[in-house]
């Protein structure tokens, strides 16, 4: 008897259950796929052991368990809100709690076991794109990608066993919470409860609108935000925290806005008795009413879920430029090495068959106190007394001509001079200097220009600030210490191999340190600098102060060829779950919502019969279809891309990156998605309160 109902449920309620398969399969697919390359052996020896897959397929893993556990109790929340009258009906007839439990255990877990036997099929037939996919993402060249797994096959069935479980037990739960007066009279009770609406509940409302809002202006402003809370007593974190509290605001906001403004609207809307009688909008607001109060909850958990995909999916886009770029600022040229190893880097170039050098500038720097004015954000300016690197134009100008990233310097009097910051490369406007750099022969120099810095690894020069000034005064400065550092770039067949033997004659370390200790007294720099400490004994001690000697050493080479391919691997994995998990999140919001209206449909059949029988038109009752849809899907999706598009806009605030716009075209391609499921859902909504099939 039980799966004689059960198959009779699953015929009545099939396109319900069609949304459920699919969403459902896809996400074992994408979980059977993340789990299998993880087991794929070629593909991680490729990938090598800087890059750790294991952990993002797994995170990645976890994430989509998460999404779907939730799909999986919002669909099942939907079917018992949709059959409690059947469920009533049941108790009336003599059935036990039980027994109803055993059915709609019987049919999800049944439903589950296609869905999962279905999406691992379809997970070994598309395990091998998915791996395409990632070697592409990734730069990989990998002769087999196709694998089929069976640890993942069982790790994916254990998961899935698990959320059916899970989903079950909580069927259970209600139905034996549930009575049967309320199974037969939930729907009119929550009628009878539209009209209670206190005026705490209206004020609700307002603040719903008011707190979003508030986030949205604390994003348009939120340096000066960061900056003032960096004036209490939070100190530097309030950089931190700026983001985190508006992402609060809007989240609190948001749910406020779905539970109490929403309603509001409607109820103001309804006073208007000029257009509460016109038309069908004495119906559509009754039947809105309804709607809201009863997804209320279902379309926060939509629009957080739709700004968090829309930030998964633009933000992956968006940091991979920002990580390109990175390469770019990090290693202009294929080689950048210390002075202490250039000859084995050149030993090792000559070594190499069908090499050659294509170019080598030699950079002598000189590094010496000086004293500046740093702004950050919009805090009070604090003076700096530490070391500087100088480089003359004449220098800057000859490794111009081969590092493209370079632009134009013109010194237009004697005593400018132009400063690169490698803090501007990725937080652009949050900082400022002043307008005058004092060296320690009590030279004054103007600022004439700031800029990015794209001389290199800024480590290879001791991590201090870089200056730009004319040869004479560069000749001038006769104070501090001087070293140099070449940029090669080489011309090679097998730049993998070159890169490789680099590497093992050649190992990153940090080299050469300095001493300095420089303070401003009456006037004027004062100190010292030395390749050799001159207060040993508190080193010792290792008890230091700002006013005592401090230390630093510099890197002594990089490799623009690994540089590129760690980041391209790294980036590329980002960008590949992020993408995935973006999509799947977008999918899942979308069925929760197509589910919650097909159940209405069905609730509602009888309302537009009625409507059919005194007179209103099919296409009035079409038109009523759509608009009443629109409430469903609109809000959330103009939201949730507000939301997406403000939190962009923060990040390109504080990280500089020419990649936002492709965060902003994730936000379009869902509006796209989601216009598809309106009118998707719409079409099918309008079939069933018709009576079609």
């Amino acid at each position: 008897m039980i799966f004689k109902l059960s198959w009779k449920n699953f015929k009545g309620q099939f396109l319900n259950y069609l949304v459920y398969f699919v969403s459902m399969t896809f996400a074992v697919v994408v979980y059977y796929c993340f789990s299998a390359i993880t087991y794929n052996r070629s593909l991680a020896n490729r990938v090598g052991q800087e890059i750790h897959i294991n952990g993002a397929m797994n995170l990645g893993g976890i994430l989509v368990v998460i999404m779907i556990l939730g799909f999986m109790f919002a669909a099942n929340h939907f079917f018992l809100l949709k059959r409690r009258k059947e469920i009533g009906l049941y108790h009336l007839i003599g059935m036990k709690k039980r027994q109803i439990s055993l059915l709609f255990f019987t049919e999800t877990l049944v439903l589950g076991a296609v869905s999962l036997i279905t999406g691992l099929f379809l997970g070994v037939i598309f395990s091998k794109l998915f791996s395409m996919i990632l070697a592409k993402a990734m730069f990989l060249q990998v002769e087999s990608l196709f694998f089929i797994s069976i640890p993942s096959m069982i790790q994916t069935s254990v998961v899935f066993v698990f959320m059916l479980l899970a989903v079950s037990i909580r069927s259970t739960w209600l139905i034996y919470l549930y009575q049967v007066t309320n199974l037969l009279k939930t729907e009119s009770k929550q009628i009878s409860e539209l009209d209670r609406f206190s005026k705490i509940k209206a004020v609700l409302g307002v603040l719903g609108v008011l707190m979003i809002g508030l986030g949205y202006l604390l994003s348009y402003n939120v340096v000066r935000f960061a900056t003032f809370l960096m004036k209490t007593k939070i100190g530097f974190a309030g950089f931190l925290i700026a983001p985190l509290i508006i992402l609060v605001i809007c989240v609190i906001g948001t749910y406020l806005f779905f539970k109490y403004t929403m309603f509001l609207t409607v109820r103001l809307f309804a006073k208007n008795k000029f257009n509460y009688y016109r038309h069908l909008n004495m119906v559509a607001i009754g039947n809105t009413k309804l709607h809201v109060t009863r997804v209320s909850s279902t379309l926060f958990a939509v629009t957080i879920f739709i700004a968090i995909a829309l930030g998964m999916i633009g933000g992956a886009a968006s940091f991979y430029t920002i990580g390109m770029n990175s390469v770019n600022i990090i290693a202009p040229n294929d080689y950048i090495v210390a002075e202490e190893d250039f000859g084995k880097l050149m030993a090792t170039i000559k070594a190499e068959p069908d090499t050659s050098v294509a170019s080598s500038v030699k950079l002598d720097y000189k590094l010496t106190g000086s004293k500046y004015s740093l702004k950050i954000g919009q805090d009070d300016s604090e003076n700096d007394v530490s070391p500087v690197n100088i480089l003359a134009l004449s220098n800057y100008r000859e490794f111009q001509k081969y590092n493209p990233y370079l632009k134009n310097i013109e010194l237009k009097k004697p005593n400018d001079l132009v400063v690169l910051d490698s803090i501007l490369n990725t937080f652009d406007g949050f900082i400022r200097y002043g307008s005058e750099f004092i060296f320690s022969e009590n030279i004054t120099f103007h600022i004439s220009d700031v800029r990015p810095d794209y001389l290199g690894q800024d480590l290879l020069r001791y991590n201090f600030p870089t200056v730009i000034m004319t040869d004479e005064q560069y000749d001038n400065i006769d104070s501090g210490l001087i070293y140099s550092v070449y940029a090669i770039n080489v011309e090679s067949k097998n730049e993998e191999a070159l890169s490789n033997n680099v590497a093992e004659t050649i190992k990153p370390q940090w080299i050469t340190p300095i001493y300095y200790k420089y303070q401003w007294n009456d006037g004027k720099i004062e100190g010292y600098m030395s390749k050799k400490s001159r207060e040993p004994e508190k080193r010792e001690t290792q008890v230091y102060s700002p006013s005592d000697e401090q230390e630093y050493w510099k890197l002594n080479y990089t490799n623009r060829f690994s540089d590129l391919r760690y980041k391209r691997r790294e980036m590329g994995l980002f960008i590949y779950v992020a993408m995935f998990l973006g999509i799947l999140a977008l999918i899942i919001t979308g069925s929760i919502l197509m589910l919650h209206q097909f159940s209405e449909a069905e609730r509602e059949k009888e309302r537009y019969d009625l409507l059919k029988k005194i007179g209103i038109s099919e296409k009035e009752i079409i038109k009523l279809v759509y608009q009443q849809n629109s409430i469903i899907f609109f809000p959330p999706m103009i939201i949730g891309v507000l939301h997406a598009s403000f939190a962009i806009y923060v990040f390109s605030k504080i990280i500089t990156s020419s990649g936002y716009w492709l965060a902003y075209l994730a936000c379009g391609l869902l509006i796209l998605v989601y216009l598809a499921y309106y009118f998707l859902t719409s079409a099918i909504y309008t079939r069933i309160v018709r009576g079609k099939d």
